[in-house]
């Protein structure tokens, strides 16, 4: 027996056709009420995954640093977050600066999800009740002009994105079938994504392969447009795993980079446990630098999370804290897991974008690899 967003899409693909992929990524990721994103619970050790700010409070605290230095250059600035998971990191950046006497007029967070809302509220205001004032939920078409820094953490990574396959000299556009079950349908798209991969300059990798799948994101585009009609001067970190474009085109990198989880569990296959499971794929960080270089916003940073979290003060943050020995321990594996490469620290990476801002930033004195992007 189907489920109810297994109806939904069997039903729309019975009466428009085949579906694209990023279309069937954003009904099972984010549909309003039977998407995976608003039906289940998806952070934490009950869920299906941890990211950085759930893994430590110190991840939050360090971004704080940067927002702290940017106080000192410019007026009242504010922080948006695109994408606030459990709260976690609303929690600990407020947290730190109303330690550090530093807190913002507003704590925006853009948040498309009923159920992810509704947990974030629940989570500040038993975490941090005397400061849930500062903070307010809007559309990403509501927010007015801001100052300050936006914070996309492991969100750019859920975009629905478009896959490809190179087969034969051609180009082929991933779609979704249904006949009696769910299949997957390839059909020829070679002159629309020939014209797609010169315009990311990426078609001097990808042209040469045969047998070859990865991921387009369209959806980049958008997003940036979005951050650079919001920001009017400032700061963006975007921090996700992933890739500058010669290591995501990679030629044993054959069958691209989606993944999905269920429990804690990686599988590859995006047909199964349908709208029960994340489905996500490693940025294209080249990808994502053009598409705000093309609004000329300036790429100031791009380096692994772990030098940016040096750079941000977190062994500082750590020792500023006071824990007895057991729990100065605990913490010490916790900054571990963000900041080893074996961990979180490699793969994670993070990407600085600024805007009208000239100031030198912590997040990127040292270690800067803006060069290979």
């Amino acid at each position: 027996m189907k489920s109810e967003i297994e109806l939904i899409i069997s039903d729309r693909i019975s009466k428009v056709g085949i579906m694209s992929f990023a279309e069937y990524m954003e009904l099972v990721l984010f549909h309003d009420e039977y998407g995976y994103y608003n039906n289940r619970e998806v952070f934490g050790r009950n869920g299906d995954f941890i990211t950085s700010p759930i893994t430590s409070n110190l991840y939050g605290a360090s971004i704080s640093n940067e927002f702290i230095k940017l106080r000192d250059s410019m007026t009242d600035p504010v922080i948006l977050e695109v994408g606030a998971g459990d709260g976690s990191l609303v929690i600990s950046i407020l947290e730190h600066l109303s330690m550090k006497k530093a807190l913002p007029e507003t704590y925006y967070i853009i948040e498309t999800s009923k159920k992810l809302i509704d947990l974030q509220s629940e989570n500040i205001n038993k975490k941090i009740p005397e400061l849930k004032n500062i903070v307010r939920w809007e559309g990403d078409d509501e927010v007015v002009k801001i100052n300050g820094l936006i914070i996309c953490n492991e969100f750019f990574d859920i975009l629905p994105t478009e896959r490809f396959k190179i087969d034969n000299g051609k180009i082929f556009q991933l779609f979704i079938d249904y006949q009696d079950k769910f299949k997957l349908h390839w059909k020829n798209q070679t002159g629309r994504f020939t014209d797609i991969f010169k315009n990311l300059n990426i078609h001097n990798i990808l042209l040469k392969y045969e047998k070859y799948e990865s991921e387009v994101n369209l959806n980049y585009k958008l997003w940036a447009d979005k951050i650079n009609n919001i920001l009017e001067k400032g700061v963006v970190f975007i921090v996700d795993y992933g890739y500058n474009a010669r290591e995501y085109f990679l030629p044993d990198r054959d069958t691209g980079t989606l993944v999905c989880i269920h429990n804690h569990s990686a599988n590859f296959n995006p047909l199964e446990n349908i709208g029960m499971q994340d489905i996500s794929t490693f940025v294209n960080f080249s990808h994502l630098a053009s598409a705000f270089r093309d609004l000329k916003l300036d790429v100031s940073g791009y380096l692994e999370q772990s030098k940016f979290l040096i750079n941000l003060g977190i062994l500082d943050v750590f020792e500023e804290k006071s824990f007895n020995a057991e729990d100065k321990l605990i913490e010490m594996n916790k900054i571990k897991n963000l900041i080893l490469s074996n961990a979180m620290g490699d793969v994670f990476k993070a990407l600085v974008i600024t805007k009208n801002y000239a100031n030198s930033l912590l997040a990127t004195r040292e270690y800067n690899r803006k060069e290979i992007l």
